[in-house]
Parts: structure tokens; sequence; C-alpha cells
């Protein structure tokens, strides 16, 4: 039988090894009163693909327009309509919104991107999500400014296609020429995202289309081309006034149907700009005039 000295030693190792667990197993800055026991969270598998540290894919710089009135010049990626990662999106809460095209009865006669072909073969992939892309409070340049509230008009601004992890995808089509067989110019690129302009306006608030390509692997060639071409201290950030205008200077040319980059993972999102305003991605006689397996609009 333990005599009451022994228990009283067995107690306070035990003590001190119930402390050691808690001290493990809270962390840093967190009560322990504040600790709750949660119930495990359910987390779907997501498919992966490794982005590619190599390309074999080419890409030449061409002409750019300067067109904004920023002084000095707001950094790209520090430019809410260039770089959609720094406005953020958020799904729709809206349950009744339909994961397919929708029908406005707009059919645009100007030749606008085409969604279908920003995969090979065309197609109109299975919609993951819809999203409402947030608005945007600016500050005076260089300073970015700071997220508004979602975009609510209209309902859907960004939309998530399922994809294939790995698969290409490719500059979506208009039939828009910019001269010299190229179509689009490079407005923006990071590693996961990037802003396409059908126009060699570097802006997109000046009247054409801006399509926003977000959660991929952008190309590595491609992405060390914008880079160089974006260089801080390069001619793009070089302010002019407006009677010395226009002021040219090199970024990205690509021709439609080019490799942009891979799927990242399960889903691509895509926001497409006109004039200035998102636009719904949905769209069915805008951006998916070309709609394999699809006869007519919803």
């Amino acid at each position: 039988m333990m005599n009451k000295t022994n228990l009283f030693v067995a107690l306070i190792f035990m003590m001190a090894g119930l402390v050691l667990i808690l001290a493990v197993s809270v962390p840093a800055g967190i009560s322990m009163e504040t600790v709750e026991l949660a119930p495990a969270a359910y987390m779907p598998l997501v498919a992966t693909s490794t982005c590619s540290q190599t390309s074999s894919n080419n890409y030449g710089g061409g002409t750019a327009f300067q067109v904004e009135y920023d002084n000095p010049v707001r950094p790209a990626s520090n430019h809410a309509d260039k770089n959609i990662e720094l406005r953020g999106y958020q799904p729709n809460p809206d349950s009744t919104l339909v994961l397919d095209l929708v029908d406005y009865g707009l059919n645009d006669p100007t030749p606008p991107p085409q969604f279908a072909t920003l995969f090979a073969p065309y197609r109109v992939p299975a919609f993951v999500e819809v999203y409402q892309v947030r608005g945007w409070n600016w500050a005076p340049s260089p300073e970015p400014g700071t997220r508004g509230n979602p975009i609510s008009n209209p309902p859907v601004t960004a939309l998530g296609m399922a994809v294939t992890p790995g698969e290409e995808l490719h500059v979506p089509h208009s039939g828009y020429d910019i001269g010299g067989g190229m179509e689009v110019i490079l407005l923006y690129a990071d590693k996961d995202t990037l802003a396409l302009r059908y126009g060699r306006e570097d802006s997109a608030g000046a009247q054409g289309f801006v399509v926003h390509v977000d959660n991929i692997c952008t190309d590595p060639n491609l992405l060390a081309l914008y880079a160089s071409l974006d260089s801080p201290n390069g001619p793009r950030y070089v302010y002019k006034p407006p009677h010395q205008r226009p002021y040219a200077y090199p970024l990205p040319n690509l021709t439609t149907g080019q490799t942009l980059g891979t799927a990242r993972d399960n889903e691509v999102i895509v926001a497409i700009v006109d004039t200035g305003r998102f636009w719904d991605p949905r769209s069915c006689d805008d951006w998916w005039q070309i709609r394999p397996g699809y006869s007519a609009c919803p």
C-alpha cells in the first residue's frame, strides 16, 4: 500500500505532466481558459499540380501606351484594376444563382474574349463557384488603397471553372487585332494570376476588354519577360504629362491561343472587365458565343 509521502510525490508528478501537456498543446498567446475542443472539420481533397520552373514557350515584347494619369505611376502590383488578387473576391452567398450559362440577351457585336477558347480543345467546363469581386477605395498613387464591399451588380463578377491540374491554359480568342499579329498585351502577372488587355492601352479603365485569370501556374518564361519589362526603374514607370503623349514602352504581347500557363488545381477563376466595369462571366451571348455542346443559350 502507498504511504502518504509516496502518494503526495505521485500527485506532484501527475500535475507536472498535465501542465507540460497543456503547455505543448496550447498555442502561444492563447489563454488556457479560452481553449475549447472543436469538432473535426471536413476538408475536401483537392488535387494539386506542382508548378513547373521551366518552359519551352517563347514570348516577345511589344508596344503599350501610357494612358493613366497617376503621378508617380502606380505600380501594377498595387493597381486594383490590374491585380485582381489585390481586390480579392468571395463566393456569392445567394444559393439561387445558377452554375451555368446565363442569357442576358446582350449579344455584344464587338469581338469579346471567348472563355471556351481558354482550353484546348475548346469547351464549356463545369462551373465550380460564382464569386463577387470586391470594390475598391483608391488612395493617392503610389499607395494602393483599400478593399471595398463586394460588387453586387451584376451578382456574379468572377467565375470558378473546373480544370484538370496541370492542363494548359491559353489566350482566349476574340478576333481582336492590336497589330503585328498580336491580340493582347499583358497588363500584370505574378506566379498565380495575370491580366490580359485586348488593346495597347496600359489600363483596365480604357475602352475595351481585360480578362483576369487567377489560381494558375503562370508560365515561367512569360513571368520572367513580364518581370524584366515591369522593372521599377524601367520606362513603364516614367510619368509623361498629356502634352508628351502618346508615350510608348514595351510589355509582353501575346497571340490568340498562346500558352499562359497551367492549372494550379481543380479550379481556375476568371473575371471580365469592359471599359472599367466588371461583368458577369456567365453571359452566354457575350463571353460564350463559342460554346461547344450548347446549341443555344439556356
